[in-house]
């Protein structure tokens, strides 16, 4: 390095590729820098030529900069990990200058050289075209004539319900299935059962072509975002290929939204439902403990002056020892008849004020305005669980074994479910009333 051009060369590379982790030409090295250096240096000139720096020194110098500063060349192995890199990131169709900015920051990462701006696009470009000639072979490969025909279908005006010819304002059956509405009212949600079942057909049908696209989540909402937002005339122009791959990506992207939709309105109209129960339930509580309120207020007056009065009268009676034992339960005897008078002209009906804190404190009641409630939440709901799929976990079984035999039956379980509920109801209501008739100890009438 005894050369000025050698150790200039060799420091402002060192200095660029501290800076930028990569190397430059020396016609790339800036005038100012050089003179820089060259001050560093104590060199009294300030233009140099860059001539005899050869590119076989250059590469000396390049190597011994790596080795200082832990780095390896992009070499042909370095490429190739790249390329894998790249492959990733277009499946998943990040933009090209993401992914040019994440390759440089990957590169700086796994300490390798970062090579320059045009070897990137060009392995860029070369990632993203052989992506498209990958799909358009695929699909060229396992779609079916009668697929395609299915799919140029949904680029088809709907024929209106009168059977009339389809006017120049008559929605394209892909319009339509673009739109979600977010409405819980029973015709809107059957619309959208429908739409999910013809999605769902079409769903089925292109399995074999989703397996060989092997087409990623974000690679299908790209491609199906990308057809919510044209036109039907943009999307006809679009090549054979091209238009069949963004279809195909539409209709599985629509199918995971419309399930997605007919959750959140199951989940929703559940908890209105829920909501609207409970509120009912404790609006009547309160209104029966308004009614209750004079009962039980005449109940603690009576607690308060008459049944504690009565107490110490019984007890002042039973230590009087001048008088004999019958005579001591016939005056006890007429005492209480006496104060049950006296609480049926207060309006203290105990039997009556037991029965409203039993009913209260049972939830019988909320399950009886569930139940008169239950038409309206049916009408909702019944469309969206026999379209459904669900997955549960183990802990579910007993739930999902009652959904399937929901779909089984389609919905018409009313007439058998009701004929059991009511024995249920008639025979705990009888155990209730009468429990020695049924039960001996006091296990069995709780098991029961």
């Amino acid at each position: 390095m005894q050369a000025p051009t050698h150790r200039l060369g060799f420091l402002l590379s060192s200095a660029y590729f501290k800076a930028t982790k990569k190397f430059f030409a020396p016609s790339d090295f800036r005038q100012r820098d050089i003179e820089y250096v060259a001050a560093q240096l104590s060199f009294s000139e300030t233009r140099f030529d860059f001539a005899d720096y050869s590119d076989r020194t250059r590469q000396r110098h390049q190597a011994l900069i790596l080795k200082f500063y832990g780095f390896r060349a992009f070499d042909h192995q370095m490429r190739h990990f790249l390329i894998e890199e790249i492959a990733c990131m277009v499946r998943s169709q990040l933009k090209p200058k993401l992914i040019l900015w994440r390759c440089v920051d990957t590169l700086i990462r796994e300490k390798i050289e970062v090579p320059s701006y045009f070897r990137l696009t060009e392995l860029i470009l070369s990632a993203t075209n052989r992506r498209k000639q990958d799909l358009a072979t695929a699909i060229e490969r396992t779609l079916s004539q009668d697929t395609r025909t299915l799919l140029d279908t949904l680029l088809v005006q709907q024929a209106p319900i009168d059977g009339t010819a389809p006017g120049k304002t008559t929605a394209y059956k892909l319009t339509l299935m673009k739109k979600l509405s977010q409405s819980t009212k029973p015709s809107k949600v059957k619309e959208r059962v429908a739409d999910l079942n013809l999605v769902e057909d079409l769903y089925h049908r292109l399995g074999p072509v989703f397996d060989a696209l092997a087409l990623n989540p974000e690679g299908i909402a790209y491609h199906a975002n990308s057809v919510i937002k044209s036109e039907i005339f943009q999307l006809v122009r679009r090549d054979e290929e091209d238009r069949y791959l963004h279809l195909i990506a539409f209709i599985a992207h629509q199918y995971y939204r419309l399930q997605a939709n007919l959750v959140d309105v199951l989940i929703t109209s559940l908890q209105s439902y829920q909501n609207s129960a409970l509120r009912e339930h404790k609006d009547q509580c309160y209104a029966r403990r308004e009614q209750r309120n004079p009962s039980l207020t005449a109940l603690l007056g009576y607690l308060d002056e008459k049944l504690l009065s009565a107490l110490a009268t019984i007890r002042a009676i039973t230590d009087d020892n001048q008088i004999n034992d019958a005579e001591k339960v016939e005056r006890i005897r007429t005492l209480l008849h006496t104060h049950e008078a006296s609480i049926s002209d207060d309006g203290v009906n105990l039997a009556a004020l037991k029965r409203e804190l039993e009913s209260e404190l049972s939830e019988d009641d909320y399950y009886r305005i569930l139940e008169a409630r239950s038409v309206r939440i049916q009408n909702r709901i019944s469309p969206i669980i026999k379209a459904m799929t669900f997955q549960g976990e183990p802990g579910s079984r007993e739930l999902l074994t009652a959904i399937q035999c929901f779909k089984d039956k389609d919905g018409a379980i009313e007439g058998a479910f009701c004929v059991n509920v009511r024995v249920i109801r008639r025979t705990a209501d009888s155990v209730k009333a009468a429990p020695t008739a049924f039960v001996q100890n006091k296990a069995e009438y709780n098991e029961i």
